[in-house]
């Protein structure tokens, strides 16, 4: 790793500890709403600031972008006193996110037996998830709630099948998949925090922290892929 990689692990992954820790402390507070948001805005500008040799990497930073718009409705936006739900536009922002990802993600595309395994795998874990929170949601957010899990899915599972198609470097495919595995399981983490009844009706900082030990760093190792300086073989 270069020292810009080593760096945004040392700020980001102490300052994930940290926000784990005020989870417990101060549950949903709005100071800590405030900080989470301020962490991302930074992780964003750090995406913006480092040197991009490669046109994968401008678009990875592009879903960052979308990251701050989307976090601005679903925690900036909790600390003002505003009654209307604009959840939905958050959700769009991290829709546009995944898209970019995808479009990163999608070269030497090709269907092998690994990834079917990997599709298959992903596939099982989706259902089971739609399965266990269709009963609770309806309608327009029941069709919406779908398709976003699909394009989230979709980018997960490409971004898992980089370690088989031999674009990226082996060490950026293997940062690639988990920071797209640490994105999915924070999306499931929200939606069972949103829809499921025992976990909706009131703040868990387990579940917060289940979430945001999976998004802080998701987010940073996708920034660690945007400052690599050897991306492709």
């Amino acid at each position: 790793m270069n020292s810009i990689q080593k760096r945004l692990l040392i700020i980001y992954l102490p300052l994930t500890i940290l926000i784990l820790i005020l989870d417990h402390l101060y549950p949903d507070a709005k100071m800590v709403l405030r900080l989470k948001y301020a962490i991302m805005i930074t992780l964003f500008l750090s995406s913006v600031i480092v040197s991009k040799k490669f046109l994968e990497q401008k678009i990875m930073a592009l879903s960052l972008f979308f990251l701050v718009i989307g976090d601005f409705f679903l925690v900036f936006y909790y600390t003002l006193d505003f009654k209307i739900d604009l959840s939905p536009i958050g959700a769009a922002g991290f829709f546009c996110a995944y898209i970019c990802l995808i479009i990163a993600y999608q070269k030497n595309f090709r269907i092998g037996i690994k990834e079917i395994t990997a599709g298959i795998l992903m596939l099982a874990i989706l259902l089971y998830i739609f399965f266990s929170l269709s009963p609770y949601v309806h309608g327009v957010i029941l069709a919406g709630s779908l398709i976003f899990s699909l394009v989230l899915s979709y980018m997960t599972w490409t971004g898992i099948c980089t370690l088989f198609r031999g674009y990226f470097t082996r060490k950026v495919s293997k940062l690639i998949a988990i920071s797209s595995i640490l994105m999915f399981i924070c999306d499931m983490g929200v939606a069972f925090s949103k829809f499921y009844p025992i976990y909706s009706k009131s703040f868990m900082p387990w579940l917060q922290n289940i979430i945001w030990a999976a998004y802080i760093p998701g987010w940073t190792l996708l920034v660690v892929v945007i400052a690599d300086n050897t991306l492709l073989l």
